[in-house]
């Protein structure tokens, strides 16, 4: 029913430039939106694929609430075209982790699955495990943007073991939507004090801006 909706109504029309580096929030004309001339981040930059709007955003309720697996795919494709507006070359596709006690509730990560697709599509390596969620944190859709910060300060890790991983490597983040990206800037904070050497994040869709 997914793919006739998509079909009938259209989705979102695809983001693109000019937008702000840092946040990709599009139509700003420089370097960055003034939000992001204010704030540091080991994020060097968020792409998002589409608007958080139409039919898109009732599928990505679906593919997170309601066991909606099979628009994974899709969705991910979806996403494939504007791949083009990253930097290159990537060494490595990380998905946005969830806590293990909220991915067992759910029964799986819909950013590692939207990362399945998107990775043997372009040939790049996708590790699910480079990053860790080392605590639960409260839903952030309640949250304004100061509280979402903090509400994931430090809510990320990269373990021991996949250190090597990261060490040296342009790493992008996947996940399924950027609101403030206080998440993505979280998980691009631990990837960076492992010694990554860039970290950049690709979302399917971007909610709407202030």
């Amino acid at each position: 029913q997914w793919h006739r909706l998509f079909k009938a109504r259209g989705v979102a029309p695809p983001l693109g430039p000019p937008w702000c580096q840092p946040c990709g929030q599009p139509g700003v004309q420089g370097a960055a939106c003034p939000s992001c001339k204010n704030q540091s981040t080991a994020l060097t930059g968020i792409r998002s694929a589409l608007l958080f709007a139409g039919p898109v955003r009732p599928a990505i309720h679906a593919l997170k609430y309601k066991h909606a697996r099979d628009l994974a795919a899709p969705l991910a494709e979806l996403m494939l075209p504007s791949w083009r507006h990253l930097p290159q070359p990537v060494d490595v596709l990380a998905p946005v982790p969830l806590h293990p006690a909220r991915e067992r509730e759910r029964g799986y990560n819909q950013s590692q699955l939207l990362a399945d697709v998107i990775g043997p599509a372009l040939g790049i390596a996708v590790d699910g495990r480079l990053l860790e969620r080392t605590r639960q944190t409260a839903p952030q859709v309640t949250l304004n943007a100061q509280a979402r910060r903090q509400n994931v300060a430090e809510a990320f890790t990269v373990g021991r073991e996949r250190a090597p991983h990261v060490l040296g490597r342009h790493v992008v983040l996947v996940d399924d939507v950027c609101t403030t990206g206080s998440t993505l800037g979280a998980c691009a904070e631990a990837l960076a004090a492992a010694g990554a050497q860039q970290v950049w994040a690709f979302t399917l869709a971007r909610a709407r801006w202030a």
